[in-house]
């Protein structure tokens, strides 16, 4: 890891601590491109995981600061995010901290507020803003059918997983660039194996 990146270890640490236990955050080093400190880890991310945004695609923000906005997790928890891009003294960014925020706590008091108060919610889904936004949708898609099978990701078997791919070939998810790699990490198939997968259906 990145010598200069160590001091960002203890402020992750300081705000999982603060805001224990609805607050995971997340260290990845951008030259490894790897995860390499996580506080209060309820992604089922561990360090050593491959980061999930593209490298090329973070050094091409115009800003240092990406979010707030809210995503799905792979186990469908709601939550919002906002992530700060690390600079050395080159202006050359070398890491990032992600904080999401598990919003779901809130989402039941407001719900039980809402049936108390007898409120409507008129509200809809906010579009997807972020590039970052494509797992979100992905996840989204992936854990409807989870439900539908009463399965967890990691309970598939090589047919559900072939399934799956079916599923989000249907649900035109392979429109968005970059999903294949993160779905190869997720369920842990080569590329190979999708794109044969995909063959199959034509």
């Amino acid at each position: 890891m990145n010598k200069k990146l160590n001091s960002y270890k203890t402020l992750c640490d300081a705000i999982g601590k603060l805001f224990y236990p609805h607050v995971e955050v997340v260290l990845h080093d951008l030259k490894l491109q790897k995860l390499v400190h996580i506080v209060n880890a309820f992604s089922e991310r561990e360090i050593g995981d491959k980061i999930l945004n593209d490298v090329k695609d973070i050094k091409a923000l115009t800003s240092d600061i990406v979010g707030p906005y809210e995503k799905i997790n792979i186990d469908g928890k709601r939550v919002k995010t906002v992530s700060t891009i690390i600079k050395d003294e080159k202006d050359e960014p070398i890491g990032m901290v992600c904080i999401n925020f598990d919003i779901e706590v809130f989402d039941k008091v407001f719900e039980s507020i809402k049936g108390f108060l007898n409120l409507e919610n008129n509200s809809n889904r906010p579009n997807l803003l972020f590039s970052q936004d494509w797992r979100s949708h992905t996840n989204s898609i992936i854990n409807k059918y989870l439900e539908q099978k009463g399965k967890k990701i990691e309970d598939l078997k090589i047919k559900e997983k072939k399934e799956l791919i079916y599923f989000l070939n249907k649900e035109g998810v392979f429109s968005i660039r970059n999903v294949i790699a993160y779905l190869c990490e997720l369920l842990n198939i080569s590329r190979a194996t999708i794109y044969k997968w995909l063959k199959e259906l034509n």
